[in-house]
């Protein structure tokens, strides 16, 4: 490669990084303004749940550095980086007696850029049907659930530059009600000039507000002015619009130490919640042969009160890598520390062929 050349796709690399840090700052600015004005004011909560044990085992630091269909629920853009076809499954034990299944599987189409389909399950556990006159419950148990399905694709527009988009499909059903909402994930990243830096940006959970409709809004009742015996009339509740909790996701990854045995990868990332703290996230992953894998994470959520405990701070993690022939399995364990409830856990099966 000539001299003219190199200097080009240098220029180019800088062009993108430059392009991709005026965008982050100005999306920053703009989301951290508003999630101050409006903590707690969205729904869908369950598309914030983070999925999959080495995400969860990095508390989410790795948008720069996460590849493959693993990708998809944290920056599309890596879906890409996968040699043919990847399918995981995964587990999560959830505080409160409520747990989520995810079930994904991508492919790579070459020029085409990669596509994949993720299904989550959020169960919200047994709840117990209490009425003003039976406060200890009518005997009807209800068992609430929340279902995402994402269809995801990837492409690289360059030797250092992937582009990816989410769309997601969110279903909410609670007994006779349910809501249901369509919301999109935007996601980069870029390969710096610098050898072992990365960067991602990932623009989530962008779409209409959702709204609970059905027959369980419905109630029948004989009004006041009306004799006893008389017909009852049906008051239908209006349920007012709920925004989706969107957020703006920026990280960087930086390969520490890389050689044939070691490789040891440190990763910092800032998530602008609309509707919820700002979170710094730092973690670390080591790799013994790209077989044996450990991980940290640390979470700092800002706007939280000196007296009072935000729900995460660090987690840690442990993977490990089997090579089957034509067929590579990987198996992940993340635990991740609850300053309220129980300690929650994830695992992670994934198979690449």
């Amino acid at each position: 490669m000539g001299t003219a050349e190199r200097n080009g796709g240098l220029m180019n690399g800088m062009t993108y990084i430059g392009a991709g840090l005026a965008l982050s700052l100005g999306l920053a600015c703009g989301v951290s303004a508003e999630g101050e004005s409006s903590l707690g004011s969205a729904g869908a909560q369950e598309l914030r749940i983070p999925v999959g044990a080495r995400g969860t085992a990095l508390m989410g630091s790795q948008l720069g550095d996460v590849h493959g269909v693993d990708a998809i629920t944290w920056n599309p853009a890596g879906l890409v980086d996968m040699e043919s076809n990847e399918a995981t499954f995964g587990n999560y034990d959830y505080w409160a007696d409520m747990s989520m299944v995810q079930f994904a599987a991508a492919h790579n189409f070459g020029n085409l850029g990669a596509l994949g389909v993720s299904a989550r399950v959020l169960n919200l556990g047994d709840l117990n049907v209490t009425t003003e006159s039976q406060p200890d419950g009518t005997g009807e148990i209800l068992q609430p659930k929340f279902s995402i399905i994402t269809l995801s694709w990837g492409r690289r527009i360059s030797d250092r530059v992937a582009l990816g988009v989410n769309t997601n499909l969110v279903n909410e059903d609670v007994k006779d009600m349910g809501a249901t909402g369509i919301a999109f994930d935007f996601g980069v990243q870029v390969e710096t000039p610098m050898d072992g830096l990365s960067f991602g940006i990932a623009l989530k959970n962008f779409g209409p507000n959702m709204k609970f409709e059905g027959y369980g809004n419905e109630t029948k009742f004989i009004p006041d002015d009306q004799e006893p015996g008389s017909a009852r009339k049906t008051w239908t509740v209006q349920y007012q619009n709920f925004e989706l909790p969107s957020s703006f996701n920026l990280g960087l990854a930086y390969d520490i130490m890389e050689d044939p045995i070691n490789r040891l990868t440190g990763y910092g990332s800032f998530v602008g919640n609309n509707h919820s703290s700002d979170e710094y996230s730092f973690g670390a992953e080591y790799g013994f042969r790209n077989m044996a894998f450990a991980r940290a994470g640390y979470t700092y959520a800002s706007n939280v009160a000196e007296d009072e405990d935000y729900l995460y701070s660090w987690a840690g993690g442990l993977g490990f890598r089997f090579d089957l022939g034509a067929t590579n399995m990987h198996v992940d364990w993340s635990y991740t520390a609850n300053e309220v409830f129980d300690a929650t856990q994830w695992w992670t099966l994934k198979f690449a062929f």
